[in-house]
């Protein structure tokens, strides 16, 4: 048994059916042209951001010194966020020798799964110059 078509169906089909070709050919270059101008104000609006660790990557410092953090300067979409870096990783002992490591993340759009990691190395433990030298 044949499906009856409904009217919507039909009307849509001779629609496409009496498309001109130049309603087509407009069709794809206004897309075109809305996907090129879409990509360059993006690319405009983002232009300056950034996520960036303050200091130095790696931090070398003598067992029971004092550790300041400098933190991390996050711009997104032309709006400083720094104030949302969180902080985890290793908990910093700075009277116990190691290579401790800080990660830095932002709950954000533009930043979501990007991380920085800082190494912190407290004394010369074991394997310490792997971070040290490169």
């Amino acid at each position: 048994m044949a499906r009856k078509r409904s009217s919507v169906s039909k009307t849509a089909e001779q629609a496409v059916k009496k498309s001109h070709p130049a309603t087509v050919i407009l069709t794809i270059v206004f897309l075109i042209v809305g996907i090129a101008a879409g990509v360059l104000v993006s690319r405009q609006i983002t232009k300056n951001d950034k996520f960036i660790l303050n200091g130095e990557k790696t931090v070398q410092m003598e067992v029971g010194g004092a550790f300041v953090d400098e933190g991390a300067t996050v711009i997104s979409f032309g709006r400083d966020i720094s104030s949302d870096v969180q902080v985890s990783g290793d908990e910093l002992n700075a009277d116990v020798e190691g290579v401790y490591q800080l990660v830095y993340t932002v709950d954000d759009l533009r930043w979501g799964d990007y991380r920085l990691v800082r190494v912190v190395v407290v004394g010369n433990p074991e394997g310490a110059e792997d971070f040290l030298n490169g």
